[in-house]
């Protein structure tokens, strides 16, 4: 919008200039008029008075032609107006002659024609360009001058001359006044015609504008001559319509302007523009050797012309030379920025002919010894690049040269001698212009990149290295693994995995320092042992894997070496020892197996190593990966089995000795799984421990023993229900608040659920789970010791313990032999002190039950009086439960 308004301010003042000089025209033509209009009137019509009526129908024919230029498009607009105002100066011109007398109406007339044809000149200048250029016009107007002059030259000795001879009897009274504007006419067909040659396009309508400004210049001549040599006013009048004609034909030419695109054109316009100019030197020779030929020497008059013509020809080339020397200056300013621009860098810059020698250079300052004094010009391009670099370079510089690459475009890494003698890493772009007419040849550009390699060399360095041990990382193993397992089956390769046991204890207590010092001496320990052949590669935070070419039993070996080496104590930078141990897995490699392959299977020796007890050493055993694979499908299906409602409960009941009633019953997990069929809770529930979730399954069995115990309490049964928790599940305070949430649901007594925790746990954990089971005993829940007898706790911690019932493990109640066992009665006795219900599990014979019996312990559970069973038949017994009837 600014631009808009801007723009519009500016051409206010110039749409004012033109309209006052179109008011002041018209006041002058309509003042002529009226001054001769008593002759019109009278019917003695003058010369001067002709011309008036002339005068009107030009100025309306100008101002036209003025108004059709305002439709031309912007760029073309000003040669059209201009045309026009030339037209309107003559006329004014004429019209202030007509008011003055007659002596010195002529001479304003020659003024006016002349000022027209300057305006004119102007217009015809500015074709070829939409903005102002003095230099280009001035070029141009020297040019259509050369020509017009060349015109004039000729027709003047061939036709003019002769013919105002036979016509006046003395040159010497020629009119000069109307002879020297005549001479313009030429001059203005020279300019227009060579100006408009430059034009790629719309030439023919700008020739037709130079050809109506010849026509209304020629016929302003032809009615000042009129005017001035011959005063018939019918003569004046004809020549007055002529002018009027020709004036119309400025309005044509500007509405064919309209639709004009016009451009510079390039070469093509240039040989036009000197065939204009060859033209006009040949018009004017062949007039001279004609002229000599058949009258004699030049006249005076002629020897002027010619003599303006040689010094327009000098003018442009003068000019001619002005502009070579501002264009090689500049040339010479751009090459010398170039240079100081490829100076500053580290690049070089060649071209190379067809035999590949240089033929140009520039290059920065690290390269100043292949442009200094020119020495690198013509030599081999590839008598620069190292020796080892060289048969890469020229084969596919040969490729480019030949055509057989298509992209006409190669790059060449290659090492290149700098200032200091030194190979430098570089890389060259070669660009075939050879088709290209202001090279001919081959373009290289080359960049030096040795910081770039050495970054990529450390960045490569880093991908595969530990950054803290300094040997392989597992990116690198797999490569190495790729080569060597994928590649080469004549040699044979083990894949050992070492894990250390026992290090976190040493971050945890020597801190993480410590720990990174002693992962560094392990691997010293390793490094120190392998042979050339084999990789040592640091794969986890405390896991090393050695890649060893050698035989499974060799490796077998070399491992128990390494298990020897690092049990040894290693003593730390702050003066304190560490014991660690190592636990290791052996992989062979086989025919069609992959670097994964290899590496998983090493992991699973390893594991299996561990699970065995550590610090050990174990190969690769397909029955172990079974076993592992098996766990991971029972792992993954597990975890959807409570919503897939696949779990259920079964009961085993416990009995009262005594009278052989069901006083209470043991919750057991059972899962059925559509996938995997019937699953053993010796399966899955090592499964669930290991994968953190017993948690959930332990919530969930609350949940179902809570729901039977509120149904027994509805169906009046005491009965009471216990279930297996470990330990892990009673750290957490959401079993507690589970636990109770569920009882008060249901409405039970606390009393009622029986928590089950196996001896092995309390030896294990013994401060942290008495603690938990105190708080859970509190609620009024039993708490119960499973499996007592089978583990190792002391008996003196007994009395602390939360405990209210102690079941005796089957070991107790018989030899392995299947004598009875003297420690039953002992147990018995050592709970009744205590204050604790004892009951013995794991009853399947007569003589177990007697061993209980004699014992007198209170209660007992096992094969031999129930198995395991639903919960609607164990609600079955207990609504048929009379005096036991079990043999005796």
């Amino acid at each position: 919008m600014r631009l808009s308004s801007h723009n519009s301010r500016g051409r206010r003042p110039h749409a004012a200039a033109s309209w006052l000089a179109a008011t002041s025209v018209w006041l002058l033509v309509l003042s002529a008029t009226a001054n001769s209009a008593a002759g019109i009137l009278t019917g003695t019509l003058t010369s001067s008075e002709a011309a008036s009526l002339g005068t009107l129908g030009v100025t309306c024919a100008g101002t036209l032609a003025w108004l059709s230029s305002g439709h031309v498009g912007p760029g073309w607009r000003v040669p059209y107006q201009l045309s026009a105002a030339g037209l309107l100066t003559f006329v004014a011109g004429v019209a202030v002659a007509i008011l003055l007398p007659t002596s010195h109406g002529a001479s304003v007339a020659t003024a006016a024609l002349v000022a027209s044809a300057c305006v004119f000149v102007a217009a015809l200048l500015r074709l070829p360009d939409r903005t102002l250029d003095i230099s280009a016009q001035l070029r141009r107007g020297l040019d259509g001058f050369f020509v017009g002059v060349c015109l004039l030259f000729g027709l003047w000795l061939i036709v003019i001359r002769p013919w105002y001879e036979a016509s006046r009897t003395d040159i010497a009274s020629i009119d000069l006044l109307v002879v020297l504007p005549a001479m313009f006419a030429p001059v203005l067909l020279g300019i227009g015609v060579t100006t408009s040659l430059r034009l790629s396009r719309s030439r023919g309508r700008l020739l037709l504008l130079c050809l109506a400004q010849v026509f209304v210049y020629t016929t302003g001549v032809g009615l000042v001559a009129a005017w001035q040599w011959g005063p018939s006013a019918v003569a004046t009048l004809w020549w007055m319509v002529v002018w009027i004609i020709a004036a119309t034909s400025l309005i044509g030419v500007a509405l064919l302007a309209r639709a004009q695109i016009a451009q510079r054109a390039g070469a093509r316009r240039t040989v036009l523009h000197h065939f204009a100019l060859a033209s006009g030197a040949a018009i004017a020779t062949t007039a001279f050797f004609h002229h000599g030929a058949s009258t004699g020497p030049l006249p005076l008059d002629a020897a002027l012309l010619a003599l303006l013509g040689i010094c327009a020809l000098g003018a442009r080339l003068l000019l001619t030379y002005f502009d070579v020397q501002r264009g090689a200056s500049i040339l010479i300013d751009r090459e010398s920025r170039y240079r100081a621009i490829v100076g500053a860098s580290s690049d070089i810059m060649m071209v190379l002919d067809n035999h590949l020698r240089l033929t140009w250079a520039a290059a920065g300052s690290t390269w100043t010894s292949l442009t200094a004094n020119d020495a690198a010009i013509g030599r081999q391009f590839t008598d620069l690049l190292h020796p080892e670099d060289q048969p890469q370079a020229a084969a596919l510089l040969q490729g480019l040269l030949d055509g057989s690459i298509r992209e006409r475009r190669v790059a060449i890494d290659a090492r290149i001698r700098d200032d200091n003698d030194e190979w430098r890493y570089t890389e060259s772009i070669v660009t075939d212009q050879r088709a290209h007419p202001h090279v001919r040849g081959l373009v290289v550009r080359t960049v030096e990149v040795s910081v770039r390699r050495s970054l990529e060399a450390e960045l490569a360095r880093l991908a595969y290295t530990d950054s803290l041990t300094g040997l392989a990382n597992r990116r690198s193993l797999l490569q190495t693994l790729q080569g060597t397992v994928v590649g080469d089956h004549t040699q044979p390769v083990v894949l050992l995995a070492l894990d250390l046991d026992g290090f976190k204890n040493v971050n945890d207590t020597q801190g993480h320092a410590m720990g990174d010092e002693l992962l560094n001496e392990v691997a010293i320990q390793l490094k120190e042992r392998v042979r050339p052949t084999s990789v040592v590669a640091r794969v986890g935070g405390d896991e090393f894997a050695v890649l060893l070419r050698m035989t499974n039993r060799e490796a077998r070996e070399w491992a128990e070496q390494v298990l020897h080496a690092i049990s040894r104590p290693v003593q730390l930078s702050d003066e304190t020892t560490v014991f660690i141990t190592g636990s290791i897995g052996l992989a062979s490699s086989a025919p069609g197996m992959t670097p994964e392959d290899l590496m998983r299977n090493a992991d699973l020796a390893l594991r299996a190593a561990k699970q065995a007890g550590k610090n050990r050493v174990e190969s690769y055993d397909f029955a172990f990966e079974e076993r592992v694979r098996r766990r991971m499908e029972v792992t993954q299906e597990l975890r959807g089995a409570i919503e897939r409602d696949e779990l259920s409960l079964v009961f085993q009941p416990v009995y009262s000795l005594p009278d052989r009633r069901i006083v209470g019953a043991e919750a057991l997990m059972r899962w059925e799984n559509s996938k995997l069929g019937r699953i053993s809770p010796g399966e899955f529930i090592p499964a669930a421990t290991e994968a953190g979730f017993t948690h959930e399954l332990a919530i969930w069995t609350v949940r179902q023993v809570s729901a039977q115990l509120g149904q027994w309490k509805a169906d009046q049964h005491s009965a009471w229900i216990s279930i297996n928790v470990s330990v892990r599940d009673l750290h957490t305070s959401r079993f507690a608040t589970a636990v109770n949430q569920a009882l008060i649901e249901q409405g039970v007594p606390a009393s009622r659920l029986v928590i089950e925790v196996t001896e092995h746990d309390f030896s294990n954990h013994m401060e942290t789970l008495i603690a938990q089971l105190s708080a859970l005993r509190g609620t009024g829940v039993r708490i119960a010791m499973d499996d007592f007898g089978s583990g190792y706790s002391s008996l003196g911690q007994l009395h602390r313990l939360p405990i209210d019932i102690l079941k005796i493990d089957r070991d107790i109640i018989s030899e392995d032999s299947g004598a009875p066992a003297p420690l039953a009665e002992i147990t018995v006795q050592l709970g009744r002190q205590l204050g604790m219900e004892v009951i013995g599990e794991g009853v399947e014979s007569v003589r177990q039950l007697r061993t209980l019996e004699k014992a007198k312990c209170p209660m007992v559970q096992g094969y031999y009086f129930a198995r395991p069973m639903p919960a609607e038949e164990l609600q079955r017994l207990l609504l048929e439960q009379r005096p036991s009837t079990i043999p005796a």
